[in-house]
This record gives structure tokens, sequence and C-alpha cells, in this order.
């Protein structure tokens, strides 16, 4: 085990400079890879790979540099060959890296192959395990429709809620496809995934304030970018327009907000 921590440690060294990694944190690393792994065999493992993945593991800054610059465009090739549909691809990317990195699955690769197709294999199946979930759960704008206030005592308010609901659907899928990936994906675990804040700080290896301003921002970005975007693709004259602006102020963002707050 020494003298494979030693063999591991000097091609990580000289693949990975700056990357430091101490020997006995190797042996460490491969003696529970062993328990997971009896039929291992030491001699045919992928030496400067397995180190930097086991620095990962450890959140070594300079390790997390090579990931992005050598691993994260190997995520790329792979994606580029699935051919997926708007921003799919980097909202793969970055669920990835919190799977990899913040998660700490980067353990689970065994030095067996090359860390770089490892990689590829991984952002190929996170990719479809996305598209496949996205075809059988509610959509974001579905649940907030759901979810929509009814009792109004104003009855143009239901009327206008009863015309405008296809518009308003178009309006929410729209704006949120028009956020920051980041902002997405927080919103997808929050509601989708069910996770809280204190989840997601977690996940995200931030301070729960942090989230929490994160998701506060989301919610009123996808408020706003809702409002503007309903307003783009309605045609209607000046009364008409009056009053939806008033319903719209009080109660598109005040509803998102609450309808997202409540999950």
């Amino acid at each position: 085990m020494t003298a494979a921590a030693a063999r591991i440690s000097a091609a990580g060294r000289a693949a990975w400079p700056g990357v430091e990694l101490s020997d006995a944190l190797i042996v460490e690393s491969l003696e529970q890879r062993l328990r997971d792994d009896p039929q291992m065999v030491m001699d045919e493992l992928k030496d400067a790979d397995l180190y930097l993945a086991m620095a990962l593991t450890r959140k070594d800054p300079i390790a997390v540099r090579a990931f992005e610059d050598k691993l994260v465009p190997q995520m790329d090739v792979a994606l580029r060959r699935l051919r997926l549909a708007g921003g799919t691809a980097d909202e793969v990317k970055q669920a990835l890296r919190v799977e990899l990195l913040a998660d700490g699955k980067i353990a689970d690769f065994a030095g067996r192959g090359e860390l770089a197709a490892w990689v590829r294999v991984s952002a190929t199946r996170k990719a479809l395990k996305l598209v496949r979930r996205a075809d059988r759960e509610e959509t974001l704008d579905e649940i907030l429709l759901d979810h929509w206030p009814n009792a109004t005592s104003n009855q143009g308010d239901k009327h206008i809620r009863s015309t405008y609901t296809a518009e308003l659907k178009k309006a929410i899928r729209e704006a949120f496809a028009a956020l920051e990936v980041r902002q997405r994906n927080i919103l997808r675990q929050h509601i989708l995934d069910e996770l809280t804040i204190d989840d997601l700080a977690r996940l995200y290896r931030v301070h729960r304030a942090t989230c929490a301003r994160w998701l506060a921002d989301a919610r009123a970005d996808l408020g706003k970018l809702t409002r503007k975007k309903l307003l783009a693709s309605l045609k209607v004259g000046s009364q008409d327009l009056d009053s939806l602006l008033r319903f719209l102020d009080s109660d598109i963002e005040l509803s998102i907000s609450r309808i997202l707050q409540s999950k």
C-alpha cells in the first residue's frame, strides 16, 4: 500500500504541479477504495488521475482549478453529442459540478480508467437523467398555476385570470428559461426536489444566509421577468391594459413569491 501511494504521489505531483496531497491521505483513500472494491488491482490504476480525484475530494483549490480547466471541457465534448435544447447543457454542467465537488461524488472515481472519460460518461448520464425527469415531472409553470390563488372579490381579476391563463403559463416558462443557470437550478431544487434552504446551503457549501439571498433574488427575478414577458405578449385596449397592469402589479410577483415560499 505504501509503495502504491508513493507511486501515485509521484505521478500526481508531476502531472498536476501545485496540487499537494500527503502519502498518508493517499494510503487512507486507497484503503477505503479497497474496502469498497476488494478486486482492485493497485498496479492497474491511473495514478495521476486518481491523485487529482483524491485532491478534489479534499477541495484542494489548485485541483479545483485543474478540474475547471481540464475536465469541464470534457463535459462539453459529451454534451455536444446529445444536442440538448436551450440551456440544458449549462444546467447539466452546474449540477455535475455540485454533485462531484460539493457533494463529494468525485470519490466514486475508482482510478481504473481515465478521469476525463469518466467525467464524459458522468455528464452523459446526468443529462439523460435530467431529460427523463423533465419528461415525467410537473414543470415549474404547472406548479405555479396549480397553486395560483383562486379566491378574489374582483370579478374583473377572475376574468383576466381565466382569459390569460395560457399567456401566463407561457410567460412563466419563458421567464424561467431566461434566468441565470444557478437561479434555475436553485429554484428547481427548492421546488421540484423539495430541498430546504439549509439543504441547499450544504449542497452549495455556502452560508444559509447566502443561499436564502440567492433564492429570494431568483424569486424576484422570476416575478419581474414573468410580468415583462406577459405584457409583451398581450394585445389589449387601453382600459383593459390599465386593469391588467393593476392585476399584475398586485398579483403576479406577490403570488409567485408566496407560492415559492410555501413550497
